[in-house]
């Protein structure tokens, strides 16, 4: 006998085993289930007959009031929670611009401790501003590089020196902020 006719003997007694005891179980949760129903139907029926008995106030008016409350109940949690949902600006403390993970923190509404970082190996990078000082370079620019990484430029950032450089990522951030762009992250 192979191996495959093995595997479908075995196949088909296990699928004759569970379809006995799904037969033999189906006359006890079909009783289950109709007694399940019929008490619905006698809770469904005695409501409705409640609502049109004469007590102080109609049923019917009891129901309308019960739906606006549950409306306004819907409305307080919806607004509560678009409330909550929103990201405070405060928490956006990371960010990777211009290819480096930069970090800092909020004091009061402004930027301190503004710093980069590699994206791999997360090293404190240090900066390069010399063609600012160099007349003879086209260009004036920031390299902030990884020593970790073999020397390797993390980030260039056109149009000065360091402090050109971190201002700026100072108004990156400020953008994002303003424009809630970092609720993307």
């Amino acid at each position: 006998m192979s191996e495959n006719s093995a595997k479908s003997i075995r196949n088909g007694v296990i699928a004759t085993v569970i379809g006995g005891v799904i037969l033999m179980l189906i006359p006890s949760v079909r009783g289950y289930v109709s007694s399940f129903f019929s008490w619905l139907w006698s809770g469904i029926t005695s409501l409705w007959s409640a609502l049109w008995v004469e007590h102080l106030v109609f049923g019917w008016i009891i129901v309308l009031i019960t739906v606006m409350a549950l409306i306004g109940l819907v409305t307080v949690v919806l607004f509560l929670r678009e409330i909550l949902g929103k990201k405070d600006f405060h928490s956006y403390t990371e960010d990777v611009i211009h290819g480096a993970v930069w970090r800092w923190r909020w004091t009061s509404n402004n930027i301190s401790g503004l710093w980069c970082f590699c994206p791999r190996c997360e090293a404190t990078l240090v900066y390069d501003d010399s063609t600012c000082r160099n007349y003879l370079a086209n260009t004036s620019r920031t390299d902030f590089i990884c020593e970790n990484c073999n020397n390797s430029v993390i980030a260039s950032i056109n149009g000065g020196n360091k402090s050109y450089a971190l201002g700026a990522i100072e108004r990156e951030i400020d953008r994002k902020v303003r424009t809630k762009e970092f609720e993307k992250h």
